[in-house]
């Protein structure tokens, strides 16, 4: 109200209504002018706003506020293109929709810590695009507090983070590669000794029953089984190294259904056990086995990654199954299906079956057979991929190329030798006995005189003493090494001449001043190998 005009308005007279009229005027401007603020005040919020907004949207790194319910309210440009979707789209729905399951469960633990804490709560996820693909990111959730008459809310900040996944990834597999060598380089050499007594023996027996054909039979298998054992510790070895080095000048033509048989055949005696103990069936499909051209391969190799795959199928049909096997070809690639009707693998577990020492067989199982079987399909310039869903089953797919323009290596066939020639006087030294006995045997029916024993400090006592031809000695042996006994030889005044027999892969280089040796006899080697080199040693008579 208007207080200079205080009369009655009957009693107004035109200089109260003219008085009046101006104060009116006067007031409208005033409102005209608080409104006019109040206006400029709205437009600079808005602008603010706005500019506030398009930070966002410009922002590196993707943005949501996450209200009641969890559903989005606000999310910026940077996140709708990392989804490869509208903003429209992800208002009004929940984050965690566009995550996996198990990041899912994350993402809900992560947040309610934040509103419990107060404080900012950060975890890694996997989210899926509009596409189904998926890339890792770094959510970090900070909880907001009721204020303005807002009610609470999480505001969340979504990184990519699948570069660095990426790289974390290939640094853990390069260290996972560094200790697999270190494990099998000392697999090898243990494993090397046992099969150089195996084929030792056998060669020996092979040797003293000539009549015998049944035995014979035997005994060939036992070296075959020997053979395949040492290639495919040579190839676990070939693994560790750059694929680079690894060349197809060692492969020879191949029929890939032979292999599938032999595979089938070696473990046969496993499955058969299983299905008798358990009482359950396990039936072998062969019909798809389909006529292929020969591919350059190694053998040995490619046997170890189908018995490999054999077992497994095996170990996933605890109760009986069926295990198909088919094979195919078109002008350049021959292809290869191995199916089971097992308990299959979840996504997860598939994604992982390539990775060294995944397993989900601990403690039985070292997580190094499929690692191992991708790495010799690679060798071979091939693939090997898995299907596979829980509970239906599980098929190993393969694809190796014929190589049409490849020279094949014809392996001719080795003819017998025997450690034979004029009698020499021959020192045998290894840790093992069953080796210096092997050994000691094969020279012995060559006709030459032996002394074996088991240490290098012996050796060198006697080497000192008595004049020999020949050294033979082991590398690795407690206290006293070969490469000590080699050193002491080489200090003689007659020098013998020297071979090293050694089942370690990886030889340090013999080049030192006073560690020369005359031959090095990889572990296991066939008595032939031995023979050669005895025959092309130059001793004066």
């Amino acid at each position: 109200m208007l207080k200079s005009v205080k009369a009655p308005i009957e009693k107004l007279t035109d200089a109260d209504v003219r008085k009046l009229a101006h104060e009116l005027q006067v007031h409208q401007i005033e409102l005209e002018m608080q409104n006019d603020e109040l206006r400029k005040s709205q437009q600079t919020l808005e602008d603010s706003r706005d500019k506030y907004s398009r930070l966002y949207d410009f922002a590196p790194v993707g943005y949501v506020t996450v209200g009641e319910g969890k559903l989005i309210l606000e999310a910026n440009l940077r996140l709708a293109s990392m989804l490869d979707m509208e903003r429209g789209f992800l208002i009004k729905k929940l984050l965690s929709k566009f995550m996996t399951r198990e990041s899912a469960d994350k993402y809900y633990l992560c947040s309610k810590a934040a509103f419990e804490t107060g404080e900012h709560v950060t975890c890694e996820v996997e989210m899926v695009k509009k596409d189904d693909t998926t890339f890792y990111a770094q959510l970090e959730c900070a909880f907001v507090p009721e204020e303005d008459g807002n009610p609470e809310r999480c505001r969340i900040t979504i990184s990519d983070i699948t570069e660095r996944k990426e790289m974390e990834e290939a640094i853990l597999q390069s260290e996972k590669l560094k200790s697999l060598g270190v494990i099998t380089a000392g697999v090898a050499h243990e494993f090397n000794n046992i099969l150089a007594i195996i084929l030792g023996t056998a060669e020996l027996l092979d040797s003293g029953f000539e009549d015998d054909q049944e035995l014979k039979k035997g005994l060939n298998g036992i070296i075959v089984a020997g053979e395949n054992g040492a290639g495919i510790v040579k190839d676990m070895l070939s693994y560790v190294k750059s694929q680079e080095e690894a060349g197809i000048s060692n492969y020879t033509p191949f029929d890939i259904r032979c292999l599938l048989e032999e595979a089938i055949n070696f473990t046969s005696h496993r499955w058969e056990s299983m299905a008798q103990a358990k009482g359950v069936d396990y039936q072998i499909y062969r019909e798809d086995m389909r006529e292929i051209p020969e591919v350059l391969c190694s053998h040995a190799e490619l046997l170890g990654v189908f018995i490999n795959i054999i077992n497994n199928a095996l170990d996933a049909m605890p109760d009986g199954g069926r295990l198909s096997f088919s094979t195919s070809s078109n002008d350049d690639t021959i292809f290869i299906s191995i199916s089971d009707t097992g308990n299959g693998m979840p996504e997860d577990v598939r994604r992982k079956i390539f990775d060294p020492f995944f397993t989900t067989r601990r403690p039985l199982g070292t997580g190094l057979g499929m690692s191992v079987s991708y790495g010799v399909i690679m060798r071979h310039g091939g693939k090997i991929e898995a299907e596979s869903e829980e509970g239906n089953g599980t098929t190993f797919n393969l694809s190796i190329p014929i190589r049409k323009g490849a020279v094949q290596k014809v392996v001719p066939p080795e003819h017998e030798r025997r450690v034979t020639g004029r009698k020499l006087h021959i020192l045998v030294v290894d840790d093992n006995k069953d080796i210096c006995d092997i050994v000691d045997g094969v020279l012995t029916r060559g006709g030459h005189a032996v002394t074996s024993v088991d240490n290098g400090a012996e050796a060198i006592e006697l080497a000192g003493e008595k004049d020999f031809d020949l050294i033979l000695c082991d590398l690795l042996m407690p206290n006293v090494q070969g490469y000590d006994v080699v050193k002491a030889l080489n200090k003689l005044d007659k020098i013998p001449k020297i071979g090293l027999m050694t089942g370690w892969a990886d030889l340090k280089p013999i080049d030192e001043e006073g560690t020369k040796v005359d031959f090095i006899l990889k572990k296991p080697f066939k008595h032939a190998e031995l023979a050669k080199h005895i025959d092309e040693l130059d001793i004066p008579a």
